[in-house]
């Protein structure tokens, strides 16, 4: 028990094991526990206000409108169109014919079970007869690899479209993931026509252009989506909680409830 009683101040003796204040009666273990409880709902309003216009955002950015959803729904389908076939390439080696469909799940496949041999490619880019189509492989790979980590960075950062950046890189991603994607076009095109020049009974290889058309056309429909977003200048909905930032006592909900309770009082 507390040794002063904390309303009056009555210094309390062994004796008083009661835990009513002897003096003014008052209970010494819950008196003040409302005004504590009410600071702490007051800090707890205060940091959800503060936190509140981020989250409006976030949601907005999701689902806030028609266009929000096309947004997240066009954010991934560019790695679905990975899916499809960029061509195929044929080997005719001493035990038989080995044909594959060359998109990125066959590519990963292969490395997955052959394993990744930098060493070897590294000294087979000084070849003369294969120099030229392991290089473009490489400019190919990369290219492709680093579009698809980019439209991966991309889709979750169109969480943040209503931040002030985020316009910019909305449209500034599909434009890097476009410039990505003809790279790695253009390396696979020239690792073909060099593999069919090079060893012609060895290699035979297609270029199927849909998958690049179809990853394109997703990049340039997402940048129309955000240009017409902006154009239509949508502005954020903002659920309204700057009470919550004042104290309770200065909110004007609490000092019309005093009102009422005063004018009920009185009319009593």
């Amino acid at each position: 028990m507390a040794q002063y009683c904390p309303k009056c101040n009555y210094k309390l003796k062994v004796t008083d094991w009661k835990p009513d204040c002897p003096k003014c009666g008052v209970n010494v273990l819950y008196y003040g526990i409302e005004e504590s409880l009410r600071k702490e709902a007051d800090i707890a309003e205060y940091n959800y206000a503060k936190r509140k216009p981020k989250f409006d955002r976030l949601k907005f950015s999701l689902i806030g409108h028609p266009l929000s959803i096309v947004r997240i729904v066009l954010g991934l389908l560019p790695l679905v169109a990975l899916l499809l076939p960029m061509g195929k390439i044929s080997f005719v080696l001493p035990f038989g014919e080995h044909s594959a469909t060359a998109n990125l799940v066959s590519i990963i496949t292969f490395f997955v079970k052959n394993g990744f041999d930098l060493d070897a490619l590294t000294a087979l880019f000084g070849s003369e007869l294969l120099g030229k189509a392991i290089i473009c492989f490489s400019v190919a790979l990369v290219g492709l690899a680093l579009m698809a980590i980019l439209t991966l960075v991309g889709f979750f950062l169109l969480t943040l479209s209503c931040s002030p950046k985020g316009m910019k890189r909305n449209i500034g991603f599909p434009i890097v993931g476009i410039v990505l994607a003809t790279v790695s076009f253009v390396g696979y095109c020239l690792m073909i026509s060099s593999l069919n020049s090079a060893i012609p009974d060895v290699f035979s290889g297609s270029v199927n252009p849909l998958a690049y058309i179809a990853v394109c056309a997703l990049f340039i429909a997402m940048i129309v989506v955000n240009i017409i977003y902006k154009k239509k200048n949508i502005p954020v909905k903002y659920t309204d909680v700057s009470e919550l930032l004042l104290p309770y006592d200065e909110r004007p909900s609490t000092i019309e409830k005093k009102k009422n309770a005063v004018s009920e009082a009185k009319t009593e």
